[in-house]
């Protein structure tokens, strides 16, 4: 019986032990465990780090995404230079408003307004209406027109195109007549720019913004080098190519929209033609 005791005893001791031990083996090795990965930690931030300093590679330069660097930008700057000889100014502000100025005529009709809103004297376009110089003035070769544009609307998607461009005759008689090479800004579209040319079968496509002439003047400047024809939107150019035959007679001429909704008008002012 005393031998029984003692080996019970025995062998809550040995139970005992056992139970401490693996306690403790289990403490020591969460505490390795631990130790363990803020070493990987320390090595991961080590190599990002270097990541970082190393010099950029092809692959590691492919997008923003990739990288979550900032996109490169490019600009190729603003070509445009105006002609130092002007042959022609529209000077609105000289003429009576409601009535066309008589240095301009149209195949439909057209008046000279101004706002409360908005600087200067504006031509608002007819619906339908083609305007041209009333001077029978073919343009020399080289030559730069500008002018200003603003429309009136709820939203630009009100109007239809406005197109404006270079005909071979400067007749009236016809909605865009004699056409060769125009622009037209879709305003329907919200964001597509169109140029044609029909006799060089030439067609092009740009996307722009065209919100920015909702309620606002934008400056549009064409630079025409014999064949060549660029236009641009305040500084951004959306046409630069080959758009008449050698030697084509060109006459400038605007054309309002076929259609607009919600009563939205369309006005132009500021042409300055120069050499």
């Amino acid at each position: 019986m005393k031998n029984q005791s003692f080996a019970f005893k025995c062998s809550g001791i040995s139970m005992a032990f056992l139970l401490l031990f693996c306690g403790a083996e289990a403490q020591f090795s969460g505490v390795l465990g631990k130790a363990k990965d803020k070493l990987e930690q320390k090595a991961r931030n080590a190599v990002d780090k270097g990541l970082e300093g190393a010099s950029p590679s092809a692959e590691s330069t492919t997008t923003s995404e990739e990288t979550g660097k900032k996109r490169i930008s490019m600009s190729g700057g603003f070509d445009f230079k105006a002609g130092d000889s002007v042959l022609f100014k529209s000077n609105f502000d000289k003429f009576a408003t409601g009535a066309l100025p008589n240095n301009w005529k149209t195949n439909g009709s057209g008046q000279l307004v101004k706002s409360g809103d908005i600087a200067g004297t504006w031509l608002e376009l007819q619906n339908g209406a083609t305007y041209k110089l009333n001077r029978n003035y073919k343009l020399p070769v080289q030559f730069t027109i500008e002018f200003d544009l603003l429309t009136s609307c709820d939203k630009i998607g009100d109007i239809n195109p406005v197109t404006f461009g270079f005909a071979n005759n400067n007749s009236v008689s016809e909605f865009n007549e004699g056409d060769i090479a125009h622009t037209q800004l879709e305003f329907y579209n919200r964001d597509k720019i169109s140029s044609f040319a029909g006799p060089v079968n030439k067609s092009s496509y740009t996307n722009f913004d065209l919100s920015v002439f909702a309620n606002a003047a934008r400056h549009i400047a064409i630079a025409v080098d014999g064949e060549q024809m660029k236009v641009y939107i305040d500084k951004t150019k959306v046409l630069d190519s080959k758009m008449f035959r050698e030697n084509a007679a060109k006459y400038f001429f605007i054309s309002a929209p076929m259609h607009t909704d919600n009563d939205a008008k369309v006005y132009f002012s500021n042409v300055v033609i120069a050499k």
